[in-house]
């Protein structure tokens, strides 16, 4: 099947050349306006195949292991297209492959300068968009400065500097000296018939990609989506592809007249057949679930996918393209203004402050301020980076810590947690963006849908995020949760214990709290011991409540504090002291929340008692380790062939990470095996990856972002 491949695509490169020669002869040498049409729509297939079974294809590395010395490996093709490779790849397979279809982080989606979805936030230019789409029309150049300025704002560069348009700029000079310059020098007399062939060929070439191109991701059985975040499933992640994605369907008249065009016109052996001019464009499908896989490949395994998609009830969207076209007229007009979906014209205007709002905004370029859900144009909810507004702030321990309520973000009817379960709250902090957890109050009670998210922040030395919040926090204000509450943390536990020991430290007492409130309500008689440390009296929280707590039920309540002031008592955590307040101690499941060196010493008192540690429950709130495989202390030579580095890389470091740290340029995407952006042939050595964790022999392909080497490893990178 390689050789058949590589035969395929150096055939289809040639038939490319032989069209293109073709077409310069009945433009330059011609002389009837037959003979110019028929060359300007040679002129625009070549285009059109450069792009499709060519550039799109080989870019994407599908012959990289076929062809790895050839003129077909993605880092060495060059298309006779405006747009430079280099810069095509960054914006296509970091952002839109990664990213498709999500708003306000795929460049495709409306390329950034058209709004055909009411879900995409309005800007001011869309306004214009009719028009400023007329330049993509109307030329072929636009398409070189937004790919460019797309790679910038991918890799994170500035975007208007000279430097930024640099390469787009060289290309845009050579196709400009070769069509508008020396060709129509070298015609002589028919130099003007040459200026206006090229232009017209070159620029029905490029709207017909375009044409192609935009069906693609916005027909009217594609899916706009929010910013599913960094834990998106495999399952989600291709799910997505699919209800984002749409095969078209071509016009046959079109096809039989071209391909009779074709075979009077250009006199070449074996012409493939015309589906190449589609190249992986009429199986956009197949190309975002194998994105490195060759166009006929894609072709040949289309059939199956449609199968498996009807068999499991998932889309499989198909759009005749003649009928986009009005479509994405009749969209244009109506999305230049900001509305939103299911949303006429008259109800934004009897929300005349709404209105003003949105367009202040996107003439701002800011991001719109959400007022009555997540956003004021995508009602969808958002399960990552959700916005919720602040119902009620309380002051608490004379300034020191604020009690927070808030709003659940829309959509969030459905979610409930458990007591122990926390939040995550991402805070921009005079230009920052931190992350901290937060402990709720509250369980999710049975049959409320609406009941408030609770937690409180107090002030600690030096801490950025907690005394920002204290000092700057509003009610009415709306504050960003990373994703729904977790019940993964050590406290969240599905069963309420027959004997339980609570050790809480400070604002530790938030999650423990939670749990005793449980208790009360469905088994008040429980044994339950509370033992609660703080610096001093002051600085205690809700001790009216935990009083009331012990009314009625079997919950007991001890308070110490480090410093005397008159405190219920004064002691700092200790064996003896622990052995003194909970004889039983070893026949309990012991809940503890305070500061890491508080629970350390938790740990060593109540193990000493002779606790079973798996009765021992904690919440550190610290992230992850970032490495899903084991540190062994092995390490191995891998070798980066291309950019002729040999590194030492530890079996739990990923090859992109340490090919990284050493200064390689290397593609990335979703940076968790999926998008195959950073699709790599490994020539020899073992590996494992955080999806098939067992070992991998010889060459092949890999995705270097979860590939671990264990072995030496030899890379064509």
């Amino acid at each position: 099947m390689d050789e058949a491949d590589i035969q395929h695509i150096e055939n289809v490169a040639a038939y490319s050349r032989a069209i293109d020669e073709r077409a310069r002869q009945l433009i330059m040498n011609g002389h009837a306006a037959e003979e110019l049409w028929r060359g300007t729509l040679l002129r625009a297939l070549h285009v059109v195949l450069e792009f499709s079974e060519l550039g799109h294809n080989i870019l994407h590395g599908g012959y990289d292991h076929l062809n790895p010395d050839g003129p077909f490996h993605s880092d060495r093709w060059d298309w006779d297209f405006v747009a430079d490779p280099s810069e095509w790849k960054v914006m296509h397979h970091r952002n839109h492959h990664p990213f498709t279809n999500i708003v306000g982080k795929d460049h495709d989606l409306g390329y950034t300068v058209a709004r055909l979805f009411p879900g995409q936030e309005w800007r001011g230019h869309h306004l214009l968009q009719s028009a400023v789409l007329g330049l993509f029309v109307a030329h072929l150049y636009p398409f070189a400065l937004y790919t460019a300025t797309s790679a910038a704002r991918v890799a994170g560069r500035p975007v208007f500097t000279r430097d930024t348009f640099a390469a787009a700029r060289a290309r845009i000079a050579r196709h400009a000296r070769r069509n508008y310059l020396n060709e129509p020098r070298q015609a002589g007399r028919n130099a003007l018939r040459t200026l206006v062939g090229n232009y017209l060929g070159t620029t029905l070439g490029y709207d017909l990609t375009l044409s192609m191109l935009l069906i693609e991701h916005h027909a009217p059985s594609v899916e706009v989506f929010v910013d599913p975040g960094p834990d998106e499933t495999r399952d989600a992640y291709f799910e997505r592809q699919l209800r984002a994605t749409t095969n078209f369907v071509p016009n046959r008249a079109v096809e039989a007249y071209c391909t009779r065009l074709l075979h009077e016109e250009v006199a070449f052996a074996n012409p493939p057949g015309f589906e190449v001019f589609y190249g992986g464009l009429d199986t956009h499908v197949e190309h975002h679930l194998f994105p490195d896989l060759p166009c006929k490949q894609q072709r040949e395994i289309a059939p199956a996918v449609r199968a498996i998609c009807a068999r499991y009830g998932l889309p499989y969207n198909t759009h005749p393209i003649e009928d986009m076209l009005p479509k994405v007229v009749v969209s244009l007009a109506r999305h230049t203004a900001p509305l939103a979906e299911h949303e006429r014209a008259r109800d934004l205007v009897r929300r005349p402050r709404a209105l003003v709002q949105r367009l202040r905004d996107g003439v701002g370029y800011t991001t719109p301020r959400p007022t009555d859900g997540p956003s004021p144009y995508l009602r969808k909810p958002r399960y990552f980076n959700a916005r919720a507004r602040v119902l009620r702030i309380e002051s608490l321990a004379r300034g020191s810590a604020l009690r927070v309520q808030l709003c659940r973000p829309f959509g969030w009817e459905q979610i409930s947690w458990a007591p122990g379960a926390f939040v995550s709250l991402r805070v921009n902090v005079h230009g920052e963006e931190l992350i901290r957890q937060y402990s709720l109050m509250r369980e999710s009670p049975e049959g409320s849908s609406h009941e408030p998210l609770e937690f409180t922040v107090k002030r600690v030395a030096g801490g950025r995020v907690s005394n920002h919040l204290n000092d700057t926090l509003r009610e009415g204000q709306w504050l960003t949760l990373v994703g729904p509450p977790e019940n993964t943390g050590g406290l969240a536990q599905p069963n309420l214990p027959s004997k339980a020991l609570y050790l809480a430290g400070g604002v530790g007492i938030t999650p423990i709290l939670a749990m005793l409130r449980r208790q009360r309500r469905i088994a008040p008689g429980r044994d339950a011991t509370l033992l609660y440390f703080n610096r001093d009296a002051g600085s205690a929280l809700f001790l009216d409540e935990l009083r009331e707590l012990t009314l009625g039920t079997g919950v007991r309540v001890a308070c110490f504090t480090d410093r005397p002031a008159g405190a219920p008592g004064q002691a700092q955590l200790s064996q003896e002291l622990l052995a003194r307040e909970v004889p039983d101690l070893a026949d309990r499941e012991v809940f503890a929340c305070a500061p890491p060196g508080f629970l350390a010493a938790a740990a060593k008192h109540v193990a000493a008692l002779g606790l079973d540690p798996a009765r021992f429950h904690v919440e550190h709130f610290s992230a992850p380790p970032n490495d899903p495989r084991p540190l062994t202390g092995r390490t191995h030579t891998v070798r980066f062939l291309r950019s002729a580095l040999t590194l030492q890389v530890d079996e739990a470091t990923t090859l992109l990470s340490a090919g990284r740290t050493a200064g390689i340029q290397l593609p990335s995407g979703c940076e968790r095996g999926l998008c195959r952006a950073c699709v790599c042939p490994k020539l020899g050595g073992d590996t494992a990856d955080t999806v098939h964790p067992e070992r991998h022999r010889g060459p092949e392909r890999i995705t270097l972002c979860n590939t671990f080497p264990l072995s030496a490893v030899d890379l064509d990178a």
